[in-house]
């Protein structure tokens, strides 16, 4: 019965919750697409600009079913596991660790998986998901089938001023922490600028990256475990277990945190360009870009055939309003620029459909065309 009760929600969510967003009725939605769309314009640019609403849409959807499937014990029952060995859940079930994962997949299940086999934990997270669900949290892991109560399953705030020492204690007492590597909670306010940052790799670009998790395993001499979660198919939730990444002593703590940061991302940066639609980090990479390389776009530009028809050069530029306001958003430099709305109206016409390059006044086309807002078609 649970388990049908299960399936319907998670297949009622599947069918029906992408019709009930609409988008261009939404502004704030609207925001958060720009946004996205730019997120995916600078690190994967080979993906078309016409598939970015759809994989905003899915990216909204697999957040909606891993809220659903952290209350359901049920769907551990559609979790198969990957790479993970004998000895690394033996290692996880005897020693703490540092549990490194994203917001991938069905993230939140990795939860439940490690209660299903007894692995002592503490989950750190964001004092707002703290107050909003910290209780609820307690009350659904101390109840669930083979929890221990307390001894199970602890909460830790990550933005507590003494958030480190907790951690450290809690490895030195033998239990392993869980933490969001691609998330902005608990990193500092600046999410580019402290000292709990370092530059890596990523994609098409860089990040600005929380260096912190690798730099606590170094001090606390524990592994740290990688795992990410994706879904092979609606009904197939996999959790992907990356080796073990082990601190050397001989290597200095902050060359080790940072060699180690771009490690677990080149680890899991496959999984994310295979399932762009499952990574729930391109809602707020922005916090964090890095833009390095433009080369494509400016390649895009050179390219360009003059005709007589003119569009928005969406790759490039998005609009969108906010609190009524209209704005054009530069998408590789996330900066955005209030316009007025004889602009907005003018750009949303060219973006929807080709319009006649006679039909805007020439100095104003200029402007547009130097800028790169306008191309030809």
């Amino acid at each position: 019965m649970k388990h049908t009760i299960y399936t319907t929600e998670r297949d009622a969510l599947v069918n029906d919750y992408k019709k009930n967003i609409n988008i261009q009725q939404d502004e704030n939605l609207t925001g958060q697409l720009n946004m996205v769309s730019a997120g995916l314009v600078n690190y994967l640019p080979e993906i078309n600009t016409s598939e970015h609403e759809a994989i905003y849409k899915n990216i909204l959807l697999h957040k909606k079913l891993s809220i659903l499937e952290q209350s359901s014990f049920e769907a551990l029952d559609y979790v198969t596991t990957e790479n993970l060995s004998a000895a690394t859940l033996d290692l996880l079930k005897t020693k703490p660790a540092v549990i490194c994962t994203f917001h991938t997949g069905s993230y939140r299940i990795l939860n439940l998986f490690l209660i299903k086999h007894r692995i002592p934990f503490s989950l750190v997270m964001g004092e707002a998901i703290v107050q909003q669900e910290g209780e609820m949290f307690h009350n659904l892991y101390n109840n669930l089938p083979g929890s221990n109560a307390s001894d199970d399953f602890k909460i830790i705030n990550a933005e507590d001023a003494n958030v480190g020492l907790k951690m450290l204690r809690e490895l030195k007492k033998g239990r392993s922490l869980l933490l969001y590597i691609d998330g902005n909670t608990g990193a500092g306010a600046a999410t580019t600028k402290n000292d709990n940052r370092c530059v890596i790799n990523f994609l098409h670009q860089q990040l600005f990256a929380r260096k912190g998790i690798a730099y606590l395993a170094h001090t606390a001499r524990v592994p740290v475990v990688t795992v990410a979660s994706y879904r092979h198919s609606w009904e197939h939730i996999r959790l992907k277990f990356y080796n073990p990444i082990v601190p050397d002593a001989e290597i200095d703590k902050t060359l080790f945190a940072e060699n180690a940061t771009q490690q677990i991302y080149d680890l899991v940066s496959p999984l994310i360009k295979a399932y762009p639609e499952q990574w729930e980090g391109w809602l707020y990479i922005h916090k964090s870009a890095k833009i390095i390389q433009d080369s494509i776009v400016q390649e895009r530009i050179k390219n360009a055939c003059i005709t007589e028809k003119i569009s928005f050069d969406s790759f490039r530029f998005g609009i969108f309003k906010l609190n009524g306001s209209p704005f054009l958003l530069n998408k590789n430099t996330y900066a955005f620029y209030e316009i007025n709305n004889q602009l907005y109206d003018l750009l949303t016409a060219c973006n929807n459909h080709p319009v006649k390059k006679d039909r805007i006044d020439i100095a104003l086309f200029n402007k547009l065309y130097e800028q790169g807002v306008i191309t030809y078609v």
